[in-house]
């Protein structure tokens, strides 16, 4: 996808390519800037949708070159799921 940039190959059974990103500071409140997993290609021009489904736009993320800061559990998941992880375990409840 041309003007997305640090494009990575997914690993082994991911089947793809993706880019890690936050939202920009300002843009959205610090405890909302969460690192996601956006696969490529884009399905609409000029918007990622991430695993868990939030949306960005270019100039809106920073393109991580690889995974810092606070990662989104749901990306997290859905990935593990796609790299055939075959049991993720449910939240404890105490």
């Amino acid at each position: 996808m041309s003007g997305w940039v640090r494009v990575r190959d997914e690993p082994a059974g991911l089947n793809g390519t993706f880019v890690l990103a936050r939202p920009r500071s300002g843009t959205v409140g610090e405890t909302q800037r969460v690192a996601h997993v956006f696969p490529l290609p884009a399905a609409r021009p000029g918007v990622l949708v991430a695993y868990c489904g939030f949306e960005g736009r270019r100039g809106e993320l920073d393109l991580l070159d690889r995974p810092v800061g606070m990662p989104c559990e749901r990306c997290l998941v859905v990935a593990a799921r796609r790299a055939g992880a075959g049991s993720i375990p449910n939240q404890r409840r105490n």
